[in-house]
């Protein structure tokens, strides 16, 4: 059989650095196993349109089928692909897998044009559907599919059992070469991703050793099914040796949800992978990172581990049923820096359980930490999930074919109004990206490598914590034209930084800047004269046109200021301006003491005074003498002396009630994680309501 497999378009440019997608390495080699004739399409390494490629090679090669999958975010890409194929070859068998399709298979066949999608994992299942499609099978009787009927309802077969942890040994390797890894691997470049951050020619590769995850958090959504498994190590490094000589590779990303929980298994992944001098990185449980693991791993050759931190509030962390606690998670923090291995991790806002008090509690512990670099984010609810499912359940989605399609990231579950989350998701971010562990730059210059392709730089910057000289070569920021900082890893420590990005056009000689004070002055002048809603509308035309011109988000900022301090009763939306002003300009320009100060000024007139407090702080951290930043913090010192106060990061803005649930009748919040109701039932209830949810 003459089959297509296309890899969707995860990147910017053509080989920009993108995670390989394994599952469909794994479909690919299984398929040429079984002796169909399959053809490779890998979109991350072109600049041509789905369009015209994916249907000039179905008619080229004579395609049969054509299979394709991808997380939920790029479904897009994967009905672009489906669309072509059948104009390619109107009688082709399209096959969907991954995430996308796993997420809510019901759903699928209404969104996109396909014959059949594999459910969960596919190597077996992709072989028995071929099989079926070339002998004219029916497909009912094949396990652990998804197709449309006759009426273009969705019919699902029976599950097929997961593989067992033994056969995942006997699977073919991913087949890298088809998608042309190979050649991708050669422009690597160090600023691409973390791990390549320790090497000035970096050549890593992704790979699994294990599927699925033994925890059910209630965010997450597992594509290869629910049953933990872990590969045989004796076949991980067969495959491992086979890579390091086949690509000379010098790092590998360990790609697990999960990576292992057995503190046996992990000493002997240590001990075996330390030989090869490699550096790696993995996703690992704070349960099991005890002080020896911890050892044996940097040891061996670990420079990150990422964990799954996703709140530092006890309910928010029963609530997303994580298995973990507050002090384990601050523990393992601490240990996993003093012994410098990079962390990884997140806070994500907006939980079931979620509420002012809960969140404060998650960011008084980020502020507190911030040499950890954890990533601070709003919750998104993916398809797929405990919360979608109960979402879908409680009449939050009430059109799950529409929700997939449109991916919608604002919806709210939380025990928060939409106006509090909103203010939530931007306060946050701005910390994230503002607030930052500067690096004195001892040299930025541009970097000549007849090698690469791309204009890049050598960077030399000093460590703040451990005053180490980090040379880097051939950096490419090309793919961030306006970011103001980079953030690097120090080789000797393992901690970030943020270097000035000195690429970047400073917003005073930007060819517009002139232009722009014309138009700001003019807009000024209307205020003056009482000409608001001209005036007004000058302004926001500028912050869209020139997000880098920050006087324009500073004088919308306090034209909002001026209306609120006016008015007996300030409406929600002029507070929330004004804060939203003064953010984009500091998120914007995170370089600048004086719009640090100026966000935090505003941060202590709504009593966010923990928020306040560590903008000034950057403040003086970039400009020790700033005046305005000295007077605002000994201001902020006198004005609050209630300690609990100072670690007030998120005030409310508005009284609103947050969504109503419709919950089930009786239905009762659990107080403890054995009382959680089972979810696989929760899930049956929603598919038998497709007909009035799709």
């Amino acid at each position: 059989m003459k089959i297509l497999i296309v890899a969707p378009k995860f990147n910017g440019a053509p080989f920009g650095f993108y995670q390989f997608p394994v599952g469909l390495g794994y479909i690919s080699s299984t398929l040429k196993k079984a002796g169909h004739t399959v053809v490779c399409l890998n979109f991350n390494h072109t600049d041509e349109d789905y369009s015209s490629l994916v249907e000039r090679t179905v008619r080229e090669t004579s395609s049969e089928a054509c299979l394709t999958g991808a997380l939920s975010p790029f479904l897009p890409h994967v009905r672009e692909i489906f669309a072509a194929a059948r104009r390619g070859n109107p009688n082709i068998f399209n096959v969907a897998g991954g995430g996308v399709l796993s997420s809510d298979p019901e759903a699928m066949p209404s969104l996109i044009d396909i014959n059949a999608g594999v459910i969960g994992e596919g190597e077996v299942t992709i072989i028995d559907l071929c099989d079926a499609f070339e002998r004219g099978r029916d497909l009912n009787t094949v396990p652990g599919i998804v197709f449309p009927g006759k009426d273009g309802t969705a019919i699902r077969t029976v599950a097929r059992d997961s593989i067992a942890p033994a056969a995942l040994g006997l699977l073919p390797w991913p087949d890298y070469e088809g998608f042309g890894y190979g050649e991708l691997m050669e422009r690597h470049r160090t600023f691409d991703t973390y791990i390549h951050h320790m090497f000035d020619r970096p050549r890593s590769i992704d790979m699994i050793s294990s599927r699925s995850c033994p925890y059910r958090c209630t965010f997450c959504f597992h594509p290869t099914g629910k049953i933990y498994r872990e590969r045989p190590l004796d076949d991980f490094f067969a495959e491992l040796e086979h890579l390091v000589d086949r690509y000379r590779i010098t790092a590998v990303a360990i790609t697990d949800e999960l990576f292992s929980l057995k503190k046996a298994r992990l000493f002997e992944f240590c001990a075996r992978i330390k030989p090869y001098n490699l550096q790696w990185l993995v996703q690992l449980h704070v349960n099991v990172a005890d002080p020896a693991v911890l050892e044996a791993m940097v040891d061996a050759g670990c420079t990150c581990i990422s964990y799954g931190v996703e709140s530092m509030s006890a309910p928010i962390l029963l609530s997303m049923q994580k298995g973990s606690k507050v002090e384990r998670i601050d523990a393992v923090m601490k240990s996993t820096y003093d012994n410098r291995i990079g962390i990884q991790g997140n806070l994500i806002f907006g939980d079931t359980a979620e509420t002012l008090e809960t969140a404060n509690q998650s960011m008084s512990w980020w502020a507190h930490h911030m040499e950890y670099m954890i990533n601070v984010n709003r919750l998104q609810v993916y398809p797929g999930s405990p919360d979608y499912i109960e979402a879908v359940r409680d009449g939050l989605i009430t059109n799950r074919a529409k929700f997939i399609d449109d991916l919608d990231i604002d919806l709210n579950i939380s025990q928060m109004n939409d106006d509090n989350l909103r203010m939530i998701s931007l306060f946050a971010g701005t910390a994230q990206k503002s607030l930052l562990n500067v690096a004195q730059i001892v040299l930025f210059e541009e970097d000549h490598d007849e090698l690469l392709t791309k204009k890049s730089y050598r960077i030399v910057w000093d460590c703040p914590r451990c005053d180490n000289r980090n040379d880097y070569r051939n950096v490419d920021v090309s793919g961030h034209p306006y970011r103001r900082s980079l953030r690097l890893t120090c080789r000797s420590c393992r901690s970030r930084a943020d270097v000035e990005n000195r690429t970047r056009i400073k917003p005073e000689d930007h060819p517009l800047w002139v232009e722009n004070e014309a138009t700001r002055v003019a807009a000024m002048k209307d205020l003056a004269e009482g000409r608001i809603e001209s005036a007004v509308s000058q302004l926001v035309d500028l912050t869209r046109r020139s997000p880098w011109y920050h006087p324009a988000n500073t004088a919308l900022a306090r034209h909002y200021l001026a209306k609120c301090e006016a008015a007996q009763k300030s409406a929600v939306s002029d507070e929330m301006e004004v804060v939203i002003q003064f953010g984009v300009a500091v998120l914007e320009n995170p370089f600048e003491p004086d719009l640090h100060v100026d966000f935090a000024r505003a941060m202590m007139r709504k009593g966010a005074y923990g928020m306040a407090r560590i903008h000034l702080e950057q403040a003086l951290k970039l400009d020790p003498s700033h005046r305005d930043a000295t007077e605002a913090s000994r201001s902020l010192r006198e004005a609050v002396v209630d300690p609990a106060a100072h670690e007030i990061y998120f005030p409310s803005f508005s009284d609103a009630p947050p969504p109503t649930r419709k919950q089930p009748e009786g239905y009762v919040k659990p107080k403890r994680e054995k009382e959680f109701p089972d979810i696989a039932a929760i899930e049956l209830a929603v598919r038998d309501r497709l007909p009035a949810t799709v």
